[in-house]
């Protein structure tokens, strides 16, 4: 899934890379995201709804799913 791009950053020609901390359950929803670095201009916050619209294949520990926190590197770029 790829998000619209936002219009603040178009318009402010803004590019570059949103680092998020995602918490995925066992059954691979995740369940918490948190930007760790942002580049503002709306990216952020779309970036964040993105992430919890994905789903995972969950981690596993001994055969199990188990629930993970990972980072996560959203790239934005202008076409």
């Amino acid at each position: 899934y790829k998000p619209p791009y936002p219009e603040e950053a178009k318009k402010n020609d803004i590019e570059g890379d949103v680092l998020l901390r995602v918490t995925i359950d066992e059954n691979g929803n995740v369940t918490d995201v948190k930007v760790v670095r942002g580049l503002g201009y709306g990216l952020d916050e779309a970036a964040v709804a993105a992430m919890r619209k994905h789903k995972f294949k969950p981690a596993t520990k001994d055969g199990e799913a188990v629930g993970t926190t990972i980072p996560f590197n959203f790239r934005w770029y202008l076409e």
